[in-house]
């Protein structure tokens, strides 16, 4: 039983000739601390969906995030002039 060093990317290890070393196993998906955390759940459903899908999502999400500067934009030019002030009278 002789053993005999392999080469290239695993040098260093030493395997019986002919037997292959076991694969490496997988690495664990990272867990999140905090449970049914938003982003995590997120991250995890878009992983199993299709592409077209996810590219569909992040245009609604932009053009969203778009319509939501515009109105705040929007909000910011009519707080540039002064502000009319009523007196109301309550009966």
């Amino acid at each position: 039983m002789a053993q005999t060093k392999s080469t290239g990317a695993r040098a260093g290890r030493t395997t019986r000739r002919g037997v292959r070393p076991a694969p490496a196993p997988a690495a664990p998906l990272p867990l999140c601390s905090v449970p049914f955390c938003p982003l995590c759940m997120a991250v995890t459903a878009v992983g199993e969906v299709k592409p077209e899908f996810v590219e569909h999502l992040v245009a609604a999400g932009r053009e969203f995030l778009l319509a939501l500067r515009g109105m705040i934009d929007a909000r910011l030019e009519g707080l540039d002039s002064p502000a009319k002030l009523e007196r109301v009278t309550i009966q």
